[in-house]
């Protein structure tokens, strides 16, 4: 049972990853996920945007100790409008694969009537708040706040496993200077934490790389549920940490 407690939280945590979006550029990148010293897993997001729109995924295989108890995949994928650089969810989809339960889901945001509705699904429609974003997308409002030198903010998002829009608050904690696989970088250090949840996440933001988190962390009332690492990073300029 300690396995599989152990493959949850790390899942879990890959599950929580925000993803930095550059809205002119298209890019890639690669975590790496552990649970103290020990390999997890690996995580691939990729952002491409056209003709005023955006799409966006998170692609998560197990690997090291996780890959000998469960070959479960997840794939997360957002996409929407980019509107003067601030992306507009339209559509939200999780799926899982190769695991025993299936817990997939798919949402539709329906700015003008001014809701989100789960598409085959019993959950109940969620009233939109202006400015409402996805779990794919909400760090692109910290790393333009972050850039405008902001201390902190509070961002409407939608929580997908239950349907709900959370108040997801954001505050820096100062500066730090870090290592990663793919490389040392200094940054600013912000927690996240919402009203009502179980879990803080920590978030490292490379000034460098335009705000972009290279490492992630994920508590659970205080108790590590593992980290997230940057791996690599390319960007369409050719532009890599």
């Amino acid at each position: 049972m300690r396995n599989v407690s152990f493959r949850h939280r790390l899942f879990g945590l890959l599950l929580t990853l925000p993803a930095a979006v550059a809205a002119s550029t298209d890019w890639e990148a690669t975590y790496s996920v552990r649970q103290g010293t020990i390999e997890g897993g690996q995580a691939v997001q990729r952002y491409t945007a056209a003709d005023g729109r955006y799409r966006l995924t998170l692609d998560v295989t197990p690997g090291g100790v996780v890959a000998l108890f469960t070959q479960e995949t997840f794939h997360d994928e957002s996409s929407g409008l980019v509107d003067d650089g601030d992306l507009r969810p339209q559509r939200y989809v999780h799926v899982r694969a190769g695991g025993r339960k299936q817990r997939d889901y798919e949402y539709r945001f329906d700015w003008q009537a001014g809701q989100v509705a789960e598409v085959d699904g019993d959950r109940p429609p969620a009233v939109l708040q202006p400015g409402t974003l996805d779990e794919l997308t909400y760090v692109e409002a910290l790393r333009r706040a972050l850039a405008d030198g902001k201390t902190g903010l509070t961002l409407p998002v939608l929580y997908g496993s239950d349907g709900e829009i959370r108040d997801y608050r954001l505050q820096t904690l100062g500066e730090e200077e870090i290592s990663t696989p793919a490389g040392r970088f200094r940054t600013i250090k912000v927690q996240r934490t919402q009203a009502g949840g179980k879990y803080t996440v920590t978030l490292w933001c490379a000034p460098a790389l335009d705000y972009f988190p290279v490492r992630i962390d994920r508590h659970k009332r205080g108790r590590s549920q593992g980290t997230l690492l940057l791996s690599s990073f390319e960007a369409a300029s050719g532009r890599a940490p």
